[in-house]
Parts: C-alpha cells; structure tokens; sequence
C-alpha cells in the first residue's frame, strides 16, 4: 500500500501517481492506482480510460470492483475516483468499510495499491494515509508547498505516530532535487520526530504537460523524455524497498478486524 500525498493541490501529485503506476506495471508488478482525491479526481483522464463507473459507485454498493475497475497502459488497473458532489471531501469510514469488503477477496492479486490521496490536512485524508505502508510525500519547491508539506509531516507524526516518509521532489531543475530535500529534511529533523527517505526527483519537463494535453500518460506518449526516464528510475527504487506483504492493506482496507474474526 503506497499513500502518494502532498501538503496542498498544486504539486503534480497525480501526474506522479499515474507515472509511478505505469513504470511498475511496466517492471512486471501487479499494481492497482486507486483514485481517492475525492472531488478533484483526474487519473482517468490524465491515463486516457473513459469510464461512466467510480469509486462512488463502489463506495454506494451499487457495483462490484470488477465492473468498476478499468485497465490503464501496461496493464496498470485503475479504480477511478470520483470528481463532484456525493461523497464529500474525503472517503470517511463508511465508505471506507466498503471499500475494505470489496477489496478483500483481491488483497492478493496485486503487488503494489498505490492510493492518489486528496492534498491537504483534512482529518479523513490523514487517516487514509497513515494506514499505508509506504508514504510518498510529493514535495514542491514553492514556498507554500513546502510548508504545506511540513504541516503534513507534522500530522501525520503527531496524530498519528507515523515515523518514516519517502520524499519525492516533483518539478524541479538538474541538481535541484537532493537540495530542496536536505533543505525540508533539515527543518523538519529540528522540530519532529520523522525520518526522511529521498526516493528521488521528477524534472520540470514540458512533455509531462504535453502528455496531460493529450490525455496520455507521459511514460506512455514519450518514453524518451527526462520525466518519463525518472519515474522509470522512480519505480525501480521502490521495487527495489523491504516492504513487508502488505500489512497495510489490511490497516488500508480494515482486513486487521477480518484476519482477526478468523
């Protein structure tokens, strides 16, 4: 369970989910994108996959996961979000519930869930992203985004007793990304008790914009580029992490209370 996050909208956070999630399922991983920016979901479009079904109509019971479920380039599935009115501004416990007893009989079928979570420090979302085993933390080098991340942090370490972050600078020029990194990894070591990992950086490349004009992924329509190149070396670094098998689905989707009934 990979929770991509970010302090405030604005950081490119889903252009970095979509790309992540293609560059693993490209390395032969099993992976799932589940798009939980509830309100401001854009996934779908930034892949190109049309669907008249989201979350939402999971979420309702309306719909099982196979007939909401729809798959990207390299297939990658996408468990579209939902954009508008119905379901608030995060994915509360209800809906989580829900989530958690569609989830359960594929808890298996995938290597890595990685969950583009709304940007910002709205209590639902916080708990959404602590639950995960790995959080991603997209940071900006604008002055409001890199506070906005802090605060994240912050929450997350004192809410929640979350310890340790993967940062990924996102948008940045040659060189720039390990200094914005020690620059956030030096204010917050003074201040929280949080450990820092650096995954790496994706460039400021104009064919990432090109890419969201066309309604492609940017790994997909130019797999050449600087950024295309990045997330693929991105991908190979989390592949690469000792993560455990997936405890945090089971915090994710609520299966610690399902293992425990049995």
């Amino acid at each position: 369970m990979i929770a991509v996050t970010s302090g405030k909208g604005g950081t490119g956070k889903t252009n970095v989910s979509v790309n992540l999630g293609v560059s693993l399922a490209r390395l032969g991983r099993r992976t799932m994108l589940v798009d939980c920016d509830v309100g401001l979901a854009n996934a779908n479009i930034l892949l190109g996959v049309d669907s008249d079904l989201t979350i939402a109509d999971l979420t309702t019971r309306e719909r099982r996961i196979g007939e909401v479920t729809r798959m990207g380039p390299a297939g990658m599935m996408l468990l579209p979000g939902h954009s508008g009115t119905g379901l608030g501004g995060g994915l509360g416990d209800g809906a989580r519930a829900v989530l958690a007893d569609a989830f359960r009989p594929h808890v298996d079928d995938y290597d890595h869930v990685l969950v583009d979570t709304g940007g910002g420090m709205a209590g639902e979302g916080l708990s959404l992203v602590a639950s995960s085993d790995l959080i991603l933390v997209i940071l900006a080098s604008e002055p409001t985004a890199f506070m906005d991340a802090y605060a994240l942090v912050k929450g997350l370490a004192l809410r929640h007793g979350c310890t340790d972050f993967a940062i990924v600078a996102n948008r940045v020029g040659v060189g720039e990304g390990r200094a914005l990194f020690d620059r956030f990894k030096g204010v917050v070591g003074r201040f929280l008790p949080a450990n820092l990992d650096y995954l790496g950086s994706i460039p400021d490349d104009p064919y990432l914009r090109d890419a969201v004009y066309a309604k492609r992924c940017c790994v997909e329509a130019f797999p050449g580029s600087p950024a295309s190149r990045a997330f693929g070396r991105l991908a190979e670094r989390i592949a690469g992490l000792d993560m455990p098998m997936m405890p945090g689905g089971h915090r994710f989707f609520g299966l610690e209370a399902a293992h425990g009934a049995h």
